[in-house]
């Protein structure tokens, strides 16, 4: 479970993705050619690239932890905390809630502290694994303009992020593609533009508990005059036991603007709700 691009909230600043057009649809083929070749992997913290299976029905996972970016213009971007949290619905629909908490202190622009907008997050499955074929997903994340605009923490729009999720898996490890589009409800002031979204995980179990996961993500520049985005990271991902999962990761951007260094660490807690109401019962 992730929440998308855009000014993100996730682990990474899930900020992140490609230059021209035509490197995109070039890396798109790439990977569908490596994912229909491959059994499906969960994503997940550290990662920005988010996995296609729904949290299991009747359960509720839990993300939370922090970032810190130092970017190469000069100026820092904090979030603490991170919180995410989702819920299975059904076997098929997760339905959940994200928000961050920035200390941004950036070069040239002002400083912002304080909680951003309030996501709305939802992932369907739209096909699961077979011989030959990945299993798939969508997923919409939707920003409420939550967040004190005065203070440069929301630009007081709702925007829409749509992404198309796609996950396979080799024996010990697995991949993650995903592809998406965010729709920008730009104030008349700011000019922003709508951004083509895209990622490619990869994760390897080192130990039963123990996995290492990293990636490559991007996005299109965020407005006139901007820079596309790509950056990378590396991480790990130790399970204490089948519900508590901790995590770390750092990368920078595969750009001359961006982070200069970037790292992430943090905990999921997945709660079985369905069977402790049973118990209760």
């Amino acid at each position: 479970m992730n929440a998308q691009h855009g000014k993100p909230f996730t682990s990474i600043p899930r900020r992140g993705p490609f230059g021209p057009r035509a490197d995109l649809l070039v890396f798109v083929m790439i990977a569908g050619c490596v994912l229909t070749g491959a059994n499906v992997s969960l994503a997940g913290r550290p990662l920005v690239v988010d996995d296609a299976a729904p949290v299991a029905a009747g359960h509720l996972e839990m993300e939370m932890g922090f970032t810190h970016t130092r970017l190469q213009g000069g100026g820092r971007e904090q979030a603490i905390p991170v919180m995410t949290a989702a819920y299975g619905v059904i076997d098929m629909l997760e339905v959940g809630l994200g928000i961050r908490r920035v200390n941004d202190d950036r070069r040239r622009e002002a400083p912002a502290e304080g909680f951003e907008d309030l996501h709305l997050l939802t992932k369907f499955s739209i096909l699961e694994q077979c011989e030959g074929w990945p299993a798939a997903a969508l997923s919409l994340d939707v920003s409420l303009p939550t967040a004190n605009k005065a203070k440069g923490l929301s630009t007081g729009n709702s925007d829409q992020a749509f992404t198309f999720i796609m996950s396979k898996l080799y024996d010990r490890s697995g991949l993650h593609l995903n592809l998406g589009y965010l729709l920008v409800n730009s104030p008349h002031s700011a000019k922003l533009k709508n951004r083509l979204t895209g990622g490619l995980a990869a994760d390897y179990a080192i130990r039963p508990a123990l996995t290492l996961v990293g990636e490559v993500f991007g996005a299109s520049r965020e407005g006139k005059g901007e820079r596309n985005e790509a950056a990378f990271q590396l991480g790990l991902r130790y399970a204490v036991n089948a519900r508590l999962v901790l995590d770390a990761a750092a990368g920078r951007s595969l750009r001359s603007s961006g982070a200069s260094v970037q790292g992430t660490a943090g905990l999921t807690w997945i709660v079985d709700i369905k069977n402790y109401l049973n118990v209760g019962n």
